[in-house]
């Protein structure tokens, strides 16, 4: 994955990668994103990578329609969720400082769970 991360990064490095007029993906974006996936818990499926066509990385999990979690990774190190969980939904966005956010982490162990 980490090595898909890096492809995702050089393939989107430019403006209008996506012929749509895409900002493009930063290099601080990339490694926040690189750090974000080094800090997973053991044990954690890896995420499927995906830039957006705002410059940001996405990470997201999805186990069905009703366990899937999406996280975009900025290049000024916030991190935007948005989870649904059977019935309950959860969004937001947390500072990245290193180290995963124990919200996200606990909406990462919960889809997998569930």
């Amino acid at each position: 994955t980490r090595m898909d991360l890096c492809l995702l990064a050089e393939d989107c490095s430019a403006p209008n990668w996506d012929g749509f007029g895409a900002r493009p993906v930063r290099h601080d974006t990339y490694v926040n994103a690189y750090r974000v996936l080094d800090g997973l818990p053991l044990g954690i499926k890896l995420p499927t990578i995906g830039a957006d066509p705002d410059g940001e990385i996405t990470l997201e999990w999805h186990v069905t329609a009703r366990r899937t979690l999406s996280l975009s990774v900025t290049e000024d190190g916030l991190l935007h969720y948005a989870a649904l969980i059977g019935p309950n939904k959860a969004y937001g966005t947390e500072a990245f400082l290193g180290e995963l956010p124990r919200t996200i982490a606990d909406l990462i162990q919960r889809i997998q769970m569930a």
